[in-house]
């Protein structure tokens, strides 16, 4: 799932493969979409985006943004892009982009995914999308910690710390997946109530959001993702699926496996409280 680290990651290698090259045709697999859902007809987008240039790579949280002239093109969730020098016989892409130069971009669905082709001048008319254009990247220096704090209320002091990140869209660009090894660093069981947490605690939560995303984005992404060449992330994911049997760096125990929150969420017993 594209979350922070990888739609940073995605963008900075789009960036260098894409950024200046123009579309020769759009095509793809659209009735057979189930869960990928695309913004207006995806039939149009071979007529809207053809002799067009990518002008711009937008860097976004949850987002990987392509600026083609006068349209956006938009990837969320399960969009796996690959990039290739040269074309291949794709048999399940989901959208596939062929560029003049004889390279492409295939993008597959794992889960679910969003495909979303819109005027530069009309926006996106999302309102997932309009919620980030309006958020402050959590890597930002405008993401304080009076700004983390601001989110804090009657209502969400009553949620879990996994809630709280990871729901509603308070902290864009944070999902399941990376909220696990935050909560691990800042030492925090994922249903801790947020009305439990100490003014330090608070604090180590704060710091441990941008030091873990930071260092995610400095490696590439996390391991258990991939990038538009098909490469694992190099950022070490230590409460997830592949590594989550290794066993606690910090104390050596095992690490706990549970179902919450409609996702897996993994946490030491010992480290975390």
């Amino acid at each position: 799932m594209i979350e922070l680290p990888e739609a940073r990651t995605i963008a900075a290698d789009l960036r260098k493969e894409v950024l200046g090259k123009t579309i020769q045709s759009v095509s793809g697999n659209f009735t057979d979409h189930k869960f990928t859902f695309y913004y207006g007809n995806p039939d149009t987008y071979h007529d809207r985006l053809k002799n067009k240039a990518v002008t711009a790579v937008v860097e976004r949280s949850f987002y990987v943004e392509l600026e083609i002239e006068d349209e956006v093109l938009t990837f969320r969730d399960g969009a796996n892009i690959r990039w290739f020098a040269k074309p291949q016989q794709f048999k399940k892409s989901k959208l596939l982009l062929m560029f003049t130069d004889g390279s492409c971009l295939h993008v597959t669905t794992s889960m679910y995914a969003a495909i979303h082709v819109f005027p530069k001048t009309e926006g996106a008319q999302d309102a997932y999308y309009e919620a980030e254009l309006k958020s402050c990247s959590l890597l930002d220096e405008c993401f304080t910690y009076e700004n983390f704090l601001s989110k804090l209320y009657h209502e969400t002091e009553k949620l879990s710390v996994k809630a709280f990140l990871a729901t509603k869209q308070r902290f864009i660009g944070i999902g399941n997946g990376v909220c696990q090894d935050i909560l691990f660093y800042a030492g925090l069981h994922p249903k801790r109530k947020m009305n439990t947490l100490t003014k330090d605690e608070l604090n180590t939560l704060f710091f441990s959001m941008k030091q873990t995303l930071q260092q995610m984005v400095l490696e590439g992404g996390r391991d258990s993702e991939k990038n538009i060449y098909g490469e694992k992330g190099g950022y070490h994911c230590v409460m997830s699926a592949g590594h989550y049997k290794d066993g606690c760096p910090k104390c050596g125990g095992r690490i706990q496996k549970e179902q919450y929150l409609g996702g897996s969420i993994y946490y030491c017993p010992h480290c975390q409280k």
